[in-house]
């Protein structure tokens, strides 16, 4: 299995090719370092939580533990990136939270009656 990269310059093609195996649809996303979201940006590929990780989701949620519950979803949903930015800016570390977030949405569902 392909490790986890700490700068996203060092991924890989063989390194999405492994996840893609193991961790299904990959997402790659670019956070604007400054406000005028057209200069440099912190990058990461991300991945949705499996299966086995719900379990753990539930009860970090059921025990409002936020801090363990996003320490969770940092360590098995970032594959990879400019993992530096994760310890040394909040807001960057709240977007891809968000982004990961995002990724464990429900699919819309259409139900009838019989």
């Amino acid at each position: 299995m392909a490790e986890k990269k700490n700068k996203y310059k060092d991924i890989t093609k063989t390194d999405i090719s492994e996840w893609k195996k193991t961790k299904g649809r990959l997402k790659e996303i670019n956070i604007p370092l400054d406000d005028n979201m057209d200069g440099e940006c912190a990058k990461f590929v991300i991945c949705k939580p499996t299966k086995n990780l719900l379990p753990a989701i539930t009860q970090y949620g059921k025990d409002e533990d936020i801090d363990a519950l996003n320490k969770l979803l940092i360590t098995n949903c970032v594959l990879g990136g400019d993992m530096e930015y994760l310890e040394s800016d909040v807001d960057i570390y709240l977007a891809v939270i968000e982004e990961v977030g995002k990724l464990m949405q429900a699919k819309r569902v259409t139900s009838k009656s019989l």
